[in-house]
C-alpha cells in the first residue's frame, strides 16, 4: 500500500479501526467487566484468581440468616 495514494475511504477506515482499538484499550484499562460473576446470578460474589478458576461464594440475605 502506497501511503501517498490513500483515498478518503481508506483514511476513514484506518481512523475507525484506531478508534475501535483505542476504545478497547481504554475499557480494559478502566477495568470494565472486572466485576463479573462468571455466569452466576447476582446472589453470588466471585473473585478471579491469578492461576486457576475463580472462587465464588453465595451471598446470604440478612432476613434468611435468622
Amino acid at each position: 500500500m502506497n501511503w501517498h495514494d490513500l483515498r478518503p475511504g481508506d483514511i476513514k477506515g484506518i481512523l475507525l479501526m484506531v478508534a475501535l482499538f483505542g476504545g478497547l484499550v481504554v475499557a480494559m484499562l478502566l477495568g470494565l467487566g472486572k466485576n463479573t460473576n462468571f455466569g452466576f446470578g447476582p446472589e453470588w460474589q466471585c473473585t478471579p484468581m491469578p492461576k486457576g478458576d475463580p472462587i465464588c461464594v453465595r451471598l446470604i440475605a440478612k432476613d434468611e440468616a435468622k
